[in-house]
């Protein structure tokens, strides 16, 4: 064989051997080095979404108290309707019975046939009695004024005693010594009152006692008595007749509670065979004008809510949508969120009782950054301690014996706003290959290569 033969077959071994360190150098680097996915930054407005359990909630409730109850006492027989049921006028919530009807009933008629037959035997007896005279007429306004004193003197002094001024029962002296005392202005207004009818109860007692000298007026001592008891008898047989009336009213009034106004029962605790007594409502109604809300505590969330935020509501089918109309601070010391309740999201919920047992509904909170900036996935920002950054993949372009390979580069971020999914930074991103997310650690300035599916 030639030198030249030679020659050309030892060149021929070396391009070989070169080629297969090749092969074998980059069968290595393969496998050593990490497979990243590409990723690239967009611009726009940051969106988040938080959960939120919205519940139910009546701004404006009206407490219904039925107080003839409180004369009239009865138990439930039947209720008709439940909590977050809508009723119309008229409606019927719940029956009732007073108690023991037919005894006061009973009593009440029996005390009326007593006294009326007592002023048939009293007119009898006094048949050719006048049934009236100006004496006694000046007589009963007397006891009227008199009452009224009673009544002025008793809220005078206890007004006084409030303030810590004792009033003697020398009216006289009421006035000066609240002066001094300094009483207030209702209290002096109260001991006005009382002078006013002292005067007016003395003008009375005068007019009767005159009447004894007025021979136009004064009637015998047994016409007068006669009089006087007649009239007793007739006030005491229109107060049992109110009495009766008042029964028969709580009767009809008790028996069939209904609705006065349109609108959801909010709360109705009464059940068959609850006594009830009208010292408490009966039960509680949001008007019509009176809408429901769905709210929301927000006080541990972390984001500032505000007036007219997008609120989302997943439906079965559909997301329906609404808004938060106002962001109030309680007295409970707990600052809520008001939305809208719209008919669809009541619908899907299957309508206010069950709403109202279920407790809440799941809710989103929809917060959109207020600039743009550029976004990038969540899944891309690292951290080290406070500071956070991102890897990004620049090539590198080799020789006639190296290829062409990607090496990371660490670069450092801030943050504006960020979502489970994205995070959006101050820094210009525009061409740039993000490095979203590797099969092992990335180091910067080591290599790396793009996972292709």
């Amino acid at each position: 064989m030639s030198k030249k033969n030679k020659a050309l077959k030892a060149l021929l071994i070396l391009a070989v051997i070169v080629s297969l360190c090749m092969y074998f150098s980059r069968t290595i680097q393969t496998i050593t080095t990490p497979k990243v996915k590409l990723v690239q930054s967009t611009s726009g407005r940051i969106e988040q979404k938080i959960s939120v359990e919205a519940a139910p909630h009546f701004p404006v409730k009206t407490e219904i108290t039925l107080n003839k109850a409180k004369d009239y006492p009865v138990t439930v027989d039947k209720v008709y309707v439940k909590k977050g049921l809508y009723v119309e006028v008229g409606d019927t919530i719940f029956t009732a019975k007073v108690n023991d009807y037919d005894t006061k009933e009973a009593e009440l008629l029996k005390n009326y046939n007593e006294k009326a037959q007592a002023l048939i035997d009293l007119d009898i007896k006094n048949r050719k009695t006048s049934k009236q005279s100006k004496q006694n007429d000046l007589y009963d306004i007397m006891i009227e004024k008199q009452d009224a004193l009673s009544k002025a003197e008793s809220d005078a002094r206890l007004g006084a005693a409030k303030e810590g001024i004792e009033l003697t029962f020398d009216q006289s002296q009421w006035a000066a010594k609240a002066q001094k005392e300094k009483a207030s202005d209702e209290v002096t207004s109260l001991i006005s009152t009382a002078v006013s009818a002292k005067s007016t109860f003395d003008t009375a007692r005068k007019d009767f006692f005159d009447s004894y000298e007025n021979r136009q007026i004064k009637v015998k001592d047994e016409v007068f008595t006669y009089i006087n008891d007649r009239n007793k008898i007739a006030d005491e047989l229109e107060e049992i007749s109110d009495k009766m009336v008042e029964l028969l009213d709580a009767k009809q009034s008790l028996t069939n509670v209904t609705a006065t106004s349109e609108g959801y029962i909010v709360e109705l605790d009464l059940k068959s065979g609850d006594p009830y007594d009208g010292t408490k409502s009966a039960f509680v109604i949001a008007k019509k004008e009176d809408a429901p809300i769905l709210r929301v505590d927000i006080t541990d969330l972390k984001k500032d809510v505000a007036a007219g935020a997008k609120v989302e509501v997943a439906g079965d089918y559909e997301t329906y949508k609404t808004t938060v109309t106002e962001v109030i601070d309680e007295t409970d010391g707990r600052r809520y969120a008001h939305m809208e309740l719209t008919s669809d999201i009541l619908r899907n919920a299957g309508g206010m009782s069950k709403l109202l047992q279920a407790g809440s509904t799941e809710a989103k909170i929809v917060f959109r950054a207020k600039k743009s900036a550029t976004i990038i996935p969540a899944s891309a920002l690292r951290s080290e301690g406070e500071s956070e950054y991102i890897f990004i993949a620049e090539y590198q372009y080799g020789g006639f014996l190296s290829s062409s390979n990607m090496v990371a580069k660490k670069m450092t971020v801030n943050v504006i706003d960020r979502s489970d999914t994205a995070v959006s930074i101050q820094e210009e991103m525009n061409y740039m290959s993000i490095i979203d997310s590797a099969d092992r650690a990335v180091e910067d300035g080591k290599p790396v290569m793009e996972y292709v599916e």
